[in-house]
């Protein structure tokens, strides 16, 4: 049976939709009921339109926000789940970025293959991100969205030897890319995401 995949899983497509959802819904909404107000000046009624214009203007103003972060920190915890999970079930392929060959092993069955991924970052990080840029060290979420990046790319890469039948997935290299946003008012520029490129030899082992 196919592994289930780390990424692009139920809760991430929920909650990709929902805030699109929302971004383009709610300011539809709101221009309806301040036209629907203006309409109603003098209905009894009025006050129920402002009570709604009043909630909905906060839920976009806190909700959506707030809504961001709590997906983004689980997005990320599940993503990580999945990544342990997914390395244990793989831990019986042997990998290493060594170019040579032990002497007493035969390489058969031999096919190269790559495997990219690009993990998109989060407003959460780029909050941590803009204070970290005043006073300089190491930014701990950027590496956490580095080493997410980089463990997905190996996993699939894996999982694409087993699928080939091989037992040793060797010379694997690294190929990192930032995607980058538009300049910010101080003229750098804020990580948007994050790709990395896998590729290796993958081949089964026979004895020497």
């Amino acid at each position: 049976m196919p592994m289930r995949p780390t990424t692009n899983t139920p809760f991430e497509r929920f909650a990709f939709a929902t805030v699109i959802f929302l971004t383009f819904l709610l300011p539809v909404i709101v221009i309806v009921l301040v036209f629907l107000a203006s309409l109603l000046t003098r209905d009894a009624n009025n006050g129920i339109m402002t009570g709604l214009m009043v909630i909905i203007v906060a839920t976009s103003t806190f909700g959506i926000p707030i809504f961001c972060i709590a997906s983004a920190i689980k997005i990320e915890n599940d993503h990580l789940k999945a990544l342990t999970k997914a390395e244990a079930e793989l831990s019986d392929i042997v990998v290493s970025d060594m170019k040579t060959l032990p002497s007493n092993w035969k390489a058969v069955k031999t096919v190269f293959l790559s495997d990219n991924v690009v993990i998109a970052n989060d407003y959460l990080k780029t909050f941590f991100w803009t204070f970290r840029k005043l006073v300089g060290g190491e930014s701990t979420s950027f590496s956490r969205l580095f080493s997410r990046a980089r463990r997905e790319a190996t996993v699939r890469i894996l999982r694409k030897a087993k699928a080939s039948g091989a037992n040793v997935v060797w010379n694997i290299r690294y190929e990192t890319c930032t995607i980058q946003s538009n300049y910010a008012k101080d003229g750098t520029k804020t990580i948007a995401g994050m790709e990395v490129l896998a590729y290796a030899t993958a081949f089964t082992v026979v004895a020497g």
